[in-house]
């Protein structure tokens, strides 16, 4: 498992390099020091999204919401702070509360009573959206105060902050998914699920889990967003999920599960970030951006489907 992993990991970095080999011919400013910085930045919150996608991937399962309750967790919020006056570091705590309560809800209807994930976050996609809209009557809630311009524009070292929130977030995840028993657990049930429960793995609760971590996740982001955009509202991470699952697919986790790295699904965020913003230094238009993206979903799912036929073979 590890060396297939590993293997997984490596191919999503040669894409990345090769890539921004292929746009340094093609565009004189992509190897700038502030475009690559830029680059990061951009990439920061579908990379957060990614990672919370990475666990529910790895156990068979997806979530379609993640885009909409990382809008509702930052509407929310925004709200509290902009509209009632609430200091943000309780507003802060109830975004990460409903990131986590969303999560938990997800978690219990699909492990619990047994509904598929595609369907219980395909009805969170408009559910959890339709509720953000509504939290902030249709407007941008604007004007945001401290930590938040710290988090979108702010710098340590010289590093922007969400680029360093992003790398301290994957190395917590990195760690739980290597070095926990919810990380072995989540390999386990993916690869294996009758087996994982033959051998005393309590499925549901550690499924539940994994729905939680995607909620938090979509909590995180969305606080780095409202940082970027100085604002919150209903509109906020729209059409992330296609971001969020294409990041995951293109680092190699499988969309059957067992197999995957959460390091892959970052260089994920940052590829599709990459070729968006070639695209937008080559002028090529966002429809045509779309359509590409679009497309190397479509390559890369083909390519894991030829992947586990040949492992079946095996």
């Amino acid at each position: 498992m590890r060396n297939i992993t590993r293997q997984e990991w490596y191919g999503a970095l040669i894409a990345v390099l090769v890539l921004a080999v292929l746009l340094s011919f093609a565009s004189p400013y992509f190897l700038s020091t502030r475009n690559l910085s830029n680059i990061l930045v951009q990439a920061s919150v579908v990379a957060l999204l990614a990672g919370g996608q990475t666990f529910v991937i790895l156990t068979g399962g997806v979530d379609l919401a993640v885009g909409a309750l990382t809008a509702l967790c930052g509407a929310y919020a925004g709200y509290m702070m902009v509209k009632l006056g609430i200091d943000p570091s309780l507003a802060i705590l109830a975004a990460l509360a409903i990131g986590a309560a969303i999560g938990i809800f997800n978690g219990y209807l699909v492990a619990y009573v047994g509904i598929p994930a595609f369907i219980v976050t395909l009805g969170g996609l408009t559910l959890w959206r339709g509720l953000a809209f509504d939290s902030t009557g249709g407007f941008d809630m604007a004007g945001l105060p401290e930590p938040f311009p710290t988090m979108g524009y702010g710098e340590f070292l010289g590093i922007p902050m969400p680029i360093i929130i992003t790398a301290v977030y994957f190395l917590v995840m990195a760690f739980v998914l290597s070095s926990t028993k919810l990380g072995r657990y989540v390999y386990a049930m993916g690869s294996n699920e009758m087996g994982a429960r033959q051998v005393g793995i309590n499925i549901r609760r550690y499924k539940l889990g994994v729905y939680v971590i995607s909620g938090l996740s979509c909590a995180l982001a969305a606080l780095v967003l409202m940082g970027r955009m100085d604002s919150s509202s209903g509109k906020m991470a729209q059409m992330f999920e296609l971001d969020a699952i294409a990041a995951v697919i293109l680092g190699g986790t499988s969309l059957f599960g067992g197999r995957g790295s959460i390091w892959g699904s970052l260089l994920g965020a940052i590829l599709i970030t990459m070729i968006r913003n070639g695209m937008n230094l080559l002028e090529i238009s966002q429809f045509k951006q779309m359509m590409a993206i679009g497309a190397v979903v479509i390559i890369a799912v083909w390519i894991d489907v030829l992947r586990r036929g040949q492992l079946n073979k095996r």
